[in-house]
């Protein structure tokens, strides 16, 4: 057997495979339908997604309030992932999951020391954490890893990260709440990749490359070992980025130097 974790690291290392309590996923785009593929695959029963369908048909509940999807996860004890392309808008519904189960936690404790009466099974089960989850304190967002994506034993995946098919953590990494390591995606031996970024298709990360915070690598990219990449830096799709950057930088070509850098040695707009 497969030892590494699973799917929100809810499946025990017996393998008995993910919950089948409800899921909300956040998100009702592209990306939504790739996080539910993956979901059902493990056999974890979504039952609704969050956010506008764009007429695109759902076979689960679609609800456009986000209060809405929020109110669900936190009153009826049910597992949230936040399946949203852009990091800021991720980040910021991870945020609000958090501050919603904290606060159902603590007026459910006063209620319980009030009354005398046991808290009610739904709080008590929001928010779950997850076993690869690293914030302080219990997180409502768990880590998704698809069934066919590879995770070292050990890697620290933070709450609401979502490693998609194919993909490959290796040892001693570090990614931080909200990451994507997309389809294909190579995040190799002690990575570190910032809360919020993302890692898109067939990109790869060589041993010990460093990622900012809200980052995105473009698809087919590589990061060089070693290189240390600042926050809200962007690389663009098949480039190889031989040297560190600071924050707010956009990298592209072979090497990789900054967009304003070649545009300034006649690259063309």
């Amino acid at each position: 057997m497969n030892d590494r974790p699973d799917a929100a690291g809810l499946a025990p290392a017996a393998g008995d495979g993910p919950p089948t309590a409800g899921w909300v996923v956040f998100g009702a785009g592209g990306h939504a339908r790739s996080v539910v593929d993956v979901l059902e695959r493990l056999g974890a029963s979504v039952v609704a997604v969050v956010g506008d369908a764009g007429g695109r048909a759902w076979p689960v509940d679609v609800l456009e309030d986000e209060d809405a999807g929020i109110e669900r996860v936190v009153t009826e004890g049910l597992h949230a992932v936040v399946a949203i392309g852009a990091s800021e808008a991720r980040l910021a519904v991870l945020g609000r999951l958090r501050t919603a189960a904290q606060r159902a936690r603590t007026a459910a404790a006063a209620h319980s020391t009030e009354t005398g009466a046991e808290v009610p099974s739904s709080v008590q089960n929001v928010p779950a954490r997850s076993a690869q989850s690293t914030g302080g304190g219990d997180e409502v967002a768990l880590a998704v890893v698809a069934a066919t994506a590879t995770v070292a034993v050990g890697v620290e995946l933070g709450p609401g990260t979502v490693v998609l098919e194919h993909a490959h953590v290796g040892p001693g990494s570090r990614l931080g709440a909200g990451v994507i390591v997309n389809t294909g995606a190579i995040v190799e031996h002690d990575c570190v990749v910032g809360e919020g970024s993302h890692v898109a298709p067939g990109a790869v990360l060589l041993g010990a490359a460093r990622i900012g915070a809200r980052s995105f690598v473009g698809s087919g990219a590589r990061i060089l070992p070693g290189v240390a990449l600042g926050a809200g830096v962007t690389v663009g799709a098949g480039a190889v980025v031989t040297r560190s950057a600071p924050d707010g930088q956009t990298m592209v070509g072979v090497p990789a130097r900054s967009a304003h850098q070649r545009l300034g040695r006649g690259m063309s707009q």
